[in-house]
């Protein structure tokens, strides 16, 4: 599992119901420097092998793992992975399963290079269902479909320790800013215009905006001192764990295109999601939860054009269905 964090989370089902389907399976993940805390924090994996992207560091890896002899591989990038074909190579399992391919990198057609010995339903559109298609491929009746998110003791005390110098009657709504790119960032034009729109609903509302420690000045910066009372800034957040922390303590997270979105949905938490106008890549990577709400920016690039009132309003919707509070 070389992917990004989102990525993981949205693959997560596969990890559970392999393991209570062979619940004496030897199961390891090959995970990346970026994905390897929600390996190791899931229940379901056996061992997590972290790798590092050098070759003359992950040589003598792979050939280690050959030896294990496995009899199973699976494959879930989206792409097709010149490198992963090679490193499947070197492990060298009796089978490897993959999913199919969306895009093809340094002009590979997708559909034209099977170097794997079963894929799955190509005409899958959401990347969850395609990775859950694997099970099929396994003769496993994949029922639950819900995404996992593990985290620490540690992390949820942090949480804990920070959400308790709130009143706990107050509707708290985490507000993520960033994304994975510039482009998908909420403008900071844009984020105060989203805070006295919460703010106009009910004074017994209270947001806290999400961010990483690098983030810290900018965020502050977001925080004028009419918006200081409902406002808050959140504790640094030093790993993707203590980001799922927060996220499963607050009522309602608003978020741009990012693994916040998914994280949402594997902790069951109200979600307002926010999209640039891609409609392929959204049918692929859409929120899958019975709680959400999708806004999409006019622009296709970027999310430089957000309809504001339908944020406040969706949220409103989202508080009177599914938080118990008074407004």
């Amino acid at each position: 599992m070389h992917q990004n964090i989102g990525d993981m989370i949205v693959c997560s089902p596969i990890l559970r119901e392999l393991k209570l389907a062979f619940p004496n399976c030897n199961l390891q993940v090959l995970a990346s420097q970026t994905n390897k805390e929600i390996a190791q924090a899931n229940p379901y994996i056996d061992n997590v092998i972290v790798y590092k992207n050098q070759w003359h560091r992950l040589l003598p890896l792979l050939i280690k793992l050959r030896n294990n002899k496995f009899d199973f591989a699976v494959e879930l990038e989206a792409k097709i992975i010149t490198k992963v074909i090679l490193m499947l190579r070197v492990i060298k399992p009796s089978c490897i399963l993959s999913v199919s391919k969306r895009e093809g990198r340094y002009g590979i057609d997708p559909q034209g290079v099977h170097p794997y010995d079963y894929y799955t339903n190509v005409k899958i559109n959401h990347q969850r269902d395609t990775c859950i298609d694997i099970l099929r491929l396994l003769k496993i009746n994949c029922i639950n479909k819900k995404y996992d998110f593990f985290y620490l003791e540690k992390n949820r005390q942090k949480s804990q320790l920070f959400m308790s110098t709130f009143d706990s009657k107050k509707i708290i709504i985490g507000l993520n800013i960033t994304g994975s790119s510039m482009e998908q960032r909420i403008s900071a034009n844009d984020v105060k215009k989203i805070l006295l729109g919460l703010h106009s609903i009910s004074n017994n509302i209270f947001v806290i905006l999400l961010h990483k420690p690098s983030d810290k000045e900018w965020v502050n910066e977001l925080i004028s001192n009419d918006k200081s009372s409902y406002v808050f800034p959140s504790y640094p957040t030093e790993s993707i764990l203590d980001v799922a922390a927060i996220v499963d303590a607050v009522d309602l997270v608003i978020t741009p295109d990012t693994s916040i979105v998914h994280m949402a949905c594997a902790l069951n938490k109200p979600l307002i999601a926010i999209y640039k106008r891609d409609m392929e890549g959204f049918e692929a990577w859409k929120p899958k939860s019975k709680c959400n709400y999708v806004v999409f920016s006019e622009d296709f690039e970027s999310l430089n054009y957000i309809n504001i009132d339908t944020v406040i309003n969706k949220s409103l919707e989202l508080i009177k269905m599914h938080i118990k509070k008074e407004l």
